[in-house]
């Protein structure tokens, strides 16, 4: 009987033109007339007003269509299942309290928003309890104001079954996705924001071959299950709270094959995960050049890192307020402080990679001490810690395989994120260590 209805309707769908030769001069008056699966189709030229849709229809702009809101409001209302593309969507209110954005959608199922430009919006857009949503190859710019006066890039809430791909979004605040389940996040570029991603009470969803450069924060998963991340890119997230990855009482992470690379904290750990019996697994990622690769508190326990690459971290591991990480399983990671041989030949160190430096333990217990993390002063005290034993520190980190070869190749599509081009990590190392130390440019800065 659906499907009966739903073939009558497209049969009897029509098109009604906007703009200059159009049916009408405005969208509002377009929508108010076009029938359940019409088509509203918006001729170039600029719209000031803030269109209502509230049935089943197409919105389509050709180049050069733009809905201006005026700087009042949210510029465009979605109450009813529809498809918008095509559109430059600017000029919402500034009101966070009041949720102005771009585009709103409310109880839309199966909304579909693509192939817009987004620009001078505090909310780009923002999705409630609409499930199904697809939001594909947007472009989203948010106010140029204080990160904490911005609204969100993109913003989930109780909608489930979501899809989130090929979108670029900088300048907002973050991407948020709350009570809402079974997501995918796929392909997109976050920059310049505050949380690359805040995640919370999200369960079953997957975060692919997304990139988040420049943020305060990559990505945050908290109160979350069954969230995978794949291939994706965490860079630069620098300041005291500059974390790539970080997570609070989430269980049953696999992250692999990501590049989490000179943020202040490559990955962080909060009680994870919360439940007893449950794991989370780390597996085949690079974490490069950050100030510290895994942070963990001294709780943290079930967590396994099986071959990853730590390279030139200035500390691999590290145990916030002290203690150490031996709670969790490493195994056949590389660690580029490793300083053990391979006499079998078997790609695996003859002694365990320990990890235990008399400063860490400083650093981790007194923060304010980080300052000289780099300096002789760091290096005075292991030394110190080596010739006297009764100052030696407990050993925060052993993995009885150590990896001597740098990872595995980059993907494809990673590659374009590194430094140079490269056949493999190998070449990746070599390169990176240069222009990290010393021109200092940002990955992807010049896609």
């Amino acid at each position: 009987m659906i499907a009966t209805a739903a073939l009558l309707l497209a049969a009897q769908a029509g098109q009604v033109s906007v703009g200059t030769g159009g049916d009408y001069h405005s969208i509002t008056q377009a929508l108010d007339a076009a029938r359940e699966g019409d088509t509203v189709l918006v001729h170039a030229g600029v719209y000031r007003e803030n269109p209502v849709i509230d049935k089943r229809i197409v919105l389509k702009g050709e180049p050069g269509a733009t809905i201006d809101g005026g700087g009042e409001g949210v510029v465009l209302t979605v109450l009813a299942t529809c498809t918008i593309s095509g559109f430059t969507i600017r000029g919402s209110g500034s009101r966070q309290s009041e949720e102005h954005s771009g585009i709103l959608a409310e109880r839309a199922d199966s909304l579909v928003i693509e192939d817009n430009h987004f620009e001078d919006v505090l909310f780009g857009i923002y999705v409630k309890q609409s499930n199904s949503p697809i939001i594909r190859n947007n472009t989203i710019e948010g106010k140029d104001i204080p990160v904490p006066l911005r609204g969100d890039g993109i913003r989930l809430w109780y909608s489930h079954g979501g899809l989130i791909v090929g979108n670029r979004i900088t300048r907002s605040r973050d991407v948020v996705i709350w009570f809402s389940d079974e997501t995918n996040v796929l392909q997109n570029r976050v920059t310049n924001s505050r949380y690359g991603l805040h995640y919370m009470y999200s369960d079953h969803n997957r975060f692919e071959d997304n990139e988040f450069v420049a943020n305060l924060v990559g990505a945050f998963v908290m109160y979350s299950t069954d969230i995978t991340f794949k291939n994706n890119v965490f860079a630069d997230a620098r300041g005291t709270t500059g974390r790539g990855l970080g997570f609070k009482d989430t269980d049953s992470v696999i992250a692999e094959g990501n590049i989490m690379v000179r943020n202040a904290t490559g990955i962080s750990l909060d009680n994870s995960p919360q439940t007893r019996g449950v794991s989370n697994l780390f597996r085949h990622n690079i974490i490069a050049f950050n100030d510290v690769g895994v942070s963990l508190l001294p709780s943290v326990k079930s967590n396994v890192f099986h071959f990853n690459t730590f390279l030139e971290n200035v500390v691999p591991v590290a145990v916030t307020g002290g203690g150490t990480a031996l709670g969790n399983s490493w195994h056949g990671n590389h660690w580029s402080d490793y300083a053990g041989f391979d006499a079998n030949d078997d790609g695996f160190g003859d002694t365990p990679f320990v990890r235990e430096r008399l400063s860490d333990d400083l650093f981790a217990k007194y923060e304010q001490l980080k300052i000289f993390n780099m300096g002789p002063a760091a290096s005075s005290i292991d030394i110190v810690g080596r010739v006297l034993p009764l100052l030696q520190p407990t050993s925060v980190v052993i993995d009885s395989a150590p990896r001597l070869a740098v990872g595995t190749p980059v993907s494809a599509a990673r590659r374009r994120t590194l430094p140079v081009a490269a056949v493999g990590f190998a070449c990746f190392a070599l390169a990176a260590a240069t222009l990290a130390f010393q021109s200092r440019t940002p990955f992807g800065s010049g896609l």
